[in-house]
């Protein structure tokens, strides 16, 4: 897929009107780290590039090349390029699929031989804020398999499907393991690591927290957690389980939804928000807390009666594990993402119209 363009003619070098990068970039670094981050331009001739200044870790990506998708599941040298194409006028457009965990591409402007168009702003954007669910954790796999940055794919998860049905631009900015007030249980407990709200306030993922300064607004955000605070068994070598740590105080939950959904709201003060269950959360398992799924949705309804007229509820079913209809540690497969997206779109157009 390695086009090289012609050493006879000086090639076009994007000004800032010509392209757009897509969710949360940092403009000074250019780094893609959160999920489905990347840039989007179109351009009148026959191949375009974007270099690559600097990578770390393990990177996979679409790229969009006028709708058609080529995939990456290692992105390495010094650039991203498009076939030869017929000359005319061609969209690109590049989504990381794996999350930040995995690593990150530093990128720097397009170039063509030939001609950059003006990018078009969107008219509505979204905001996707969520844990492995909403990253597509394991979505290319079938299980059993180990999940890696090829197995996750961003720009096919339920928000990524769900802003397509409503053409709006959108950003990830999910963590897998991560929760809104515990991360997900390790042998000992919790990992120590910052959860969700801390990491939200950051440009890029490994960015300095308050780094971002949430501009421009968004319209619509759908916040997905709640799966890993509810976790609390871990297993002994031998496969028992144990309490790994104290089952979750619900009401200490709802608190931190509503805290959160208000801190949301203050920085996008025009924006719908929806609340989500967690298609990972069943009632019935673990036999220790056995209403898990209703346990949440009683939490997401009580903070959204407190968060007023423009936060909703949105309740995904756990998902249907028949016929082995799961990805990678049993996250939601490719179908029920798809299913996600319909339940979402529904529930969004409800409100927005």
């Amino acid at each position: 897929m390695i086009a090289t363009a012609s050493a006879a003619k000086p090639l076009a070098t994007a000004c800032s009107s010509d392209f757009r990068f897509l969710g949360r970039v940092n403009p000074i670094t250019k780094e893609l780290t959160w999920p489905a981050t990347g840039i989007v331009f179109t351009f009148t001739g026959t191949s375009a590039r974007v270099p690559i200044t600097s990578i770390t870790g393990t990177n996979a990506i679409d790229v969009f090349v006028d709708g058609t998708v080529i995939t990456i599941d290692n992105v390495s040298g010094t650039k991203i390029s498009t076939p030869t194409l017929a000359h005319g006028l061609h969209k690109v457009e590049i989504r990381k699929k794996s999350e930040a965990d995995f690593g990150s591409i530093f990128i720097d402007v397009p170039v063509t031989s030939g001609t950059f168009h003006t990018v078009k702003q969107p008219k509505q954007r979204m905001e996707v804020i969520g844990d492995s669910i909403s990253v597509g954790y394991g979505e290319d796999g079938v299980y059993p398999c180990i999940n890696t940055a090829a197995l996750e794919d961003a720009p096919r998860t339920y928000g990524a499907l769900t802003a397509k049905n409503l053409s709006a631009d959108y950003s990830i900015v999910a963590w897998s393991g991560r929760g809104i007030i515990r991360n997900y249980v390790t042998a000992t407990g919790d990992d120590g690591q910052p959860t969700v709200p801390e990491l939200w306030t950051r440009y890029g993922a490994n960015d300095p927290d308050n780094s971002y300064d949430f501009k421009p607004s968004i319209n619509i955000v759908v916040i997905n957690l709640g799966t890993n605070d509810f976790s609390f068994l871990s297993n002994y070598a031998n496969g028992t389980a144990y309490l790994a740590r104290p089952v979750l105080n619900i009401t200490n939950y709802t608190n931190a939804l509503i805290k959160f959904g208000k801190t949301v709201q203050s920085k996008y003060p025009h924006a719908q928000l929806f609340l989500t269950t967690s298609p990972l959360l069943s009632d019935g398992y673990p036999t220790q807390d056995p209403t898990q799924h209703s346990s949440q949705l009683a939490a997401i309804q009580s903070a959204v009666a407190q968060l007023g007229s423009k936060a909703h509820v949105v309740n995904f079913p756990t998902q249907d594990s028949t016929n082995n209809n799961i990805g990678c540690d049993y996250h939601p497969s490719i179908l029920t993402h798809q299913q996600m997206a319909v339940i979402l779109t529904d529930a969004i157009e409800a409100v927005t119209g």
